[in-house]
């Protein structure tokens, strides 16, 4: 009996000391109920497809993005903290995600729109899956409203992406086109002029790599569903069952931004 005794205490030493975040985690995950696991392992997946996301794009856009901001990103993903504040931003509001999304899709020049995008990403899933409060033992813990506007807000950012353009209509995100469409877009601004040669020596059609005819590019649309999926689990999990916008909801949203 004094055997279990002692064991007992050794476990509750073990469990509420705090001397470790080895015994934190492990007491944590003593209370937590599945759901609630399940919550924390889909911001987890979101946070890693975001990066994902960064990646793609940059590679496509290099010149909207600064090259520190996947670093900080990075950062506040390991820590779970919300730290990063870019130039144009003076509202340090919970939900101010949303000026970041706006000025990514704003029309006016902007030299870091990807920073934005992604920033303003991160700032809603961490607005949306309450990361700022305690820790949560149970999935009902979780804002039901922030979750289903954050879904809304990210079928947004999914349509705009693909159809944003500036005032001189071109597209602020390079993502679905092809790559032979991207290199005549980038000749064709450097001042060459639209002649069946130059799209012809272009270097995926060149190599035939690609055909004036190929397919989108899905790569984007895949990750964004991928995302959309997860806040739909996320949803039916708090007990909430997600909607699909229209387009016309979509543009009504982003309006009243």
């Amino acid at each position: 009996m004094k055997k279990y005794s002692i064991l007992s205490f050794m476990l509750i030493v073990a469990l509420f000391s705090g001397c470790s975040i080895k015994n934190e985690n492990f007491a944590r995950s003593i209370f937590q109920t599945s759901g609630a696991t399940l919550m924390q392992n889909y911001q987890i997946d979101l946070n890693m497809l975001l990066i994902k996301l960064e990646y793609k794009l940059y590679k496509r856009n290099p010149e909207i993005f600064t090259k520190n901001t996947l670093s900080y990103l990075q950062y506040d993903i390991k820590h779970k903290t919300n730290s990063i504040n870019l130039p144009l931003i003076k509202d340090f509001a919970q939900d101010n995600f949303k000026t970041y999304l706006k000025i990514a899709f704003s029309k006016n020049e902007i030299k870091e729109r990807g920073d934005y995008l992604i920033v303003g990403l991160y700032k809603m899933f961490y607005f949306a899956y309450n990361e700022a409060q305690f820790h949560k033992i149970s999935a009902l813990q979780y804002n039901k409203k922030r979750l289903e506007f954050a879904y809304k807000i990210l079928q947004v950012v999914d349509w705009k992406i693909k159809t944003a353009r500036n005032r001189q209509g071109q597209y602020l995100f390079l993502t679905w086109q092809n790559n032979w469409q991207i290199e005549l877009y980038k000749r064709l601004k450097k001042g060459e002029s639209l002649s069946a040669k130059l799209i012809n020596n272009l270097e995926y059609i060149k190599d035939k790599k690609e055909s004036l005819f190929s397919p989108s590019n899905l790569s984007f649309e895949v990750v964004f569903a991928k995302m959309q999926y997860i806040f739909t689990k996320s949803l039916k999990t708090v007990g909430v069952e997600p909607s699909h916008l229209s387009v016309s909801a979509l543009r009504s949203i982003f309006l009243m931004m």
